[in-house]
């Protein structure tokens, strides 16, 4: 337990279930907190869905970014983005970045892959469906899947779900900061 002054963070999103695991990873380490959360767009060039390790990697990092130049006043900023990748022929993933920023300093850390169906793979990247958190609601009839239990919770009968994952990436990602005199 790191007991300083009152640590702000800011969240780059309003989405409930992004919020509430940012503030338990960080309530981990640090009692005296203050969470905000403000709305943070990075425009993709696959609708809203980042596609790809690298669009979805460089969306969280820039989520960080963004936020720490609109809104200079915090000492740790979070961004999380989940997006999908095609592994091969048969096989895709949803994954998950969380990075966490200081000052110029950004930890980004990529989440566990969930598998996902080819099929539900070539709905968005045809663009039938924005985002994944879109086409899971309409299979699995769940209103706002993402602001819930998420795909993931969808897919293991809720035995992992969407806060698990980014509580669990969140916290990987807070490890530099934790330990400033390993990693310099």
């Amino acid at each position: 337990m790191i007991p300083l002054k009152e640590i702000n963070v800011l969240v780059a999103s309003k989405n409930p279930v992004k919020i509430k695991a940012t503030t338990d990873a960080f309530l981990l380490f640090f009692k005296n907190l203050k969470i905000d959360s403000k709305e943070v767009v990075v425009p993709t060039a696959n609708a809203s869905q980042p596609i790809g390790e690298d669009e979805t990697k460089d969306h969280s990092r820039l989520r960080v970014v963004q936020a720490r130049e609109t809104y200079p006043a915090y000492d740790y900023y979070v961004g999380i983005e989940g997006g999908i990748v095609k592994l091969n022929s048969d096989s895709a993933r949803i994954i998950v970045y969380s990075s966490v920023g200081q000052n110029i300093a950004i930890e980004t850390i990529r989440g566990c892959g969930i598998p996902l169906p080819l099929e539900w793979y070539d709905l968005l990247t045809s663009h039938t469906y924005h985002e994944l958190g879109d086409l899971a609601e309409q299979k699995s009839g769940v209103p706002d899947i993402k602001k819930k239990q998420g795909v993931v919770g969808f897919f293991s009968q809720n035995f992992v779900t969407r806060y698990d994952i980014l509580k669990q990436s969140v916290t990987m990602a807070l490890v530099p900061y934790l330990n400033s005199t390993i990693f310099p």
